[in-house]
């Protein structure tokens, strides 16, 4: 095949080079979106990098001092030889608490040396030396015996006369408000299944199914739902702000050895404004009908993440959105250190970590001072750093880490600025996030919720544990009481029986 002979006119040469052109342009165009994939690309494996195996605190080094406030002895040629050198702390052990029980057991020499070995006279006892151990004994399971004297006439003629013995939450079951206390606090305070739990029962000579443990659980969830009820209504939504957040939990599925996934909401007041309090709520899903649903006509500040959920709730015009400055600041801190981002996220996170030191600063002050300082000294703060934010987001590539953080500051300016409308406001929902550790615990340990019925009991038990946690209650001193009173209990004075107004009666008791 004869090669096709080059083109002679200056037109269709021109034409040629104009295409070549074209096409070269077009390339360059394709690898400079190539390149802009392939840097976002790798900028998603150094976060996800980072996430498995990066730093998991958010904490970050103290800055070093500038080399102008160095001391005489930066300067001096010869420093001591120790000066780096700190002298390692010897740990001192804590005296062992007073409230515990003593047992004494008294160690005397024999009797043959109670005298002198140097003139033969008797000894005299002149101090005491005693050494404190702690000990414990193992789990010990005991028969309650409560014996009603029967009395009846010789006549014959009226019937016998007896005491009637208590209610009790499970009226024909076998356990004390004791042991279901214990058992309840086994599974959701200190995580210990029920199938665990009864395997160290039978280890300590007691044999308790897990299906009874189970029943147990699940009469006492609803015994105790009142009290949680009127916490709802009498403290959560009464407080000016709520905090709110939400964690995954598996539960089990009626299709046999399948998991769905259920959802634990937290409903948290802190104590600012009235009791605090925390109250779960267990849902099928994640819809926005849970929240809805909950908080029904409520009114007030509402502390949550940016979860689209929720802006139904803010369209009513009676919540104002708050939003969290930790959300904030951790989309900097995820980003991997080693890309060329790290410089912008750690400027980013400077801004941030100034809000804090003013938080740090009105901590323990009036909720009216703080509300002025936070005016007065966090507000210029704020403008500059949006400023900041604004110019940068034109000079980094978009869907990278540093382009979605920055992003999700600006996108959520307004709620993040809200804090500043009242000082009893926080900063950010970290006392929500506290309160969904016990649950993220649990779930190891637990894995699943054999039913939706189980997340409700769950929800009810928890709400009690983590309000009792707030308030500095052994929820085992508490729940062993309120189990004992509630079957008696009037609705009238069901009040009484909640943690906050509880440990006021008990302490006022004693």
């Amino acid at each position: 095949m004869k090669n096709k002979p080059l083109p002679n006119d200056v037109v269709t040469l021109q034409a040629l080079l104009k295409q070549q052109q074209e096409q070269i342009e077009f390339l360059k165009v394709a690898f400079e979106e190539q390149r802009k994939q392939n840097e976002q690309l790798q900028q998603k494996l150094d976060h996800l990098l980072h996430l498995l195996y990066g730093q998991s605190s958010e904490k970050r080094p103290k800055k070093k001092s500038d080399s102008s406030e160095k001391s005489d002895d930066d300067n001096d040629p010869h420093p001591p030889a120790d000066k780096n050198k700190r002298e390692p702390k010897k740990p001192k052990r804590k005296p062992l608490p007073d409230h515990l029980p003593r047992i004494r057991e008294e160690y005397d020499i024999a009797e043959e040396d109670k005298t002198c070995n140097a003139c033969g006279k008797e000894l005299k006892k002149i101090s005491e030396e005693i050494q404190e151990l702690l000990d414990c004994a193992p789990l010990k399971f005991f028969v309650r015996q409560r014996v009603h004297f029967k009395y009846a006439c010789s006549c014959g003629k009226c019937a016998p006369k007896i005491m009637p013995f208590p209610a009790r939450v499970i009226e024909k079951g076998m356990a004390t408000s004791g042991l279901l206390a214990e058992i309840l606090v086994n599974k959701y305070e200190d995580h210990l299944p029920l199938y665990r739990q009864s395997k160290r029962f039978a280890r300590f000579g007691t044999v308790i199914s897990r299906a009874t443990l189970c029943d147990w659980v699940r009469l006492c969830a609803n015994a105790l739902e009142p009290i949680v009820e009127k916490m709802k209504y009498d403290a959560l939504l009464r407080a000016i702000k709520l905090h709110v957040d939400d964690t995954p939990v598996s539960v089990l599925a009626p299709d046999k050895g399948k998991t769905k996934l259920g959802r634990l909401w937290i409903y948290q007041t802190d104590g600012s404004d009235g009791p605090a309090c925390t109250v779960y709520d267990y849902m099928p899903n994640r819809g926005q009908k849970g929240p809805i649903d909950f908080l029904g006509n409520y009114s007030g500040f509402l502390q949550a993440d940016a979860y689209a959920g929720y802006d139904v709730l803010y369209k009513s015009g009676r919540i104002t959105e708050v939003g969290c400055w930790s959300h904030a600041r951790r989309k900097f801190f995820e980003i991997d250190k080693k890309t060329k981002y790290a410089g912008l996220a750690n400027t980013a996170m400077d801004f941030i970590g100034k809000l804090y030191e003013i938080e740090r600063m009105c901590k323990d002050m009036e909720y009216q001072k703080r509300y002025y300082l936070r005016k007065q000294s966090a507000k210029p703060i704020l403008k500059k750093y949006r400023r900041w934010l604004l110019k940068q987001q034109h000079h980094v590539l978009p869907k990278t880490p540093i382009a979605q953080a920055i992003q999700y500051n600006l996108n959520h300016w307004r709620a993040l600025n809200n804090y500043l409308a009242d000082g009893r406001l926080s900063i950010d929902n970290n006392s929500a996030e506290r309160s969904i550790r016990p649950i993220a615990v649990g779930r190891k340990n637990h894995l699943f919720f054999g039913s939706d019925e189980g997340g409700k009991w769950a929800a009810i038990i928890y709400s009690l544990i983590e309000t009792c946690k707030q308030h500095a209650i052994n929820p085992y001193d508490y729940l062993k009481d309120v189990l004992t009173r509630l079957p008696t209990q009037l609705n009238s004075k069901l009040h009484e029986l909640l943690p906050y107004n509880w440990k006021v009666i008990t302490a006022s008791a004693l």
